[in-house]
């Protein structure tokens, strides 16, 4: 699984650190509990600018793509529960 994450200026702003960094700690959990989650290696990318922000004039910060699919006005909670959801045997 591939997540990319936008650290430009506006999703940094809104959050996307704190989602990098709970993430982080997930990826930590996945790995001590193989029992309960498959063994797909979760890639984490912070991108510079994904430019979701410059296409559309809604507030869509923060952004995640999760497998080529994005998430606008992610939190950390709709993020994890995506990778979680996804992941799990």
């Amino acid at each position: 699984m591939k997540v990319k994450v936008c650290v430009g200026s506006s999703c940094t702003l809104l959050g996307s650190m704190s989602i990098l960094d709970q993430i982080d700690d997930l990826k930590d959990i996945i790995s001590e509990d193989p029992d309960n989650y498959n063994d797909e290696e979760l890639e984490v990318e912070a991108i510079k600018c994904l430019g979701f922000c410059k296409d559309t004039d809604k507030n869509v910060a923060p952004v995640v793509v999760i497998d080529d699919e994005p998430m606008y006005n992610a939190t950390s909670q709709t993020v994890m529960e995506k990778i979680i959801n996804t992941i799990r045997k």
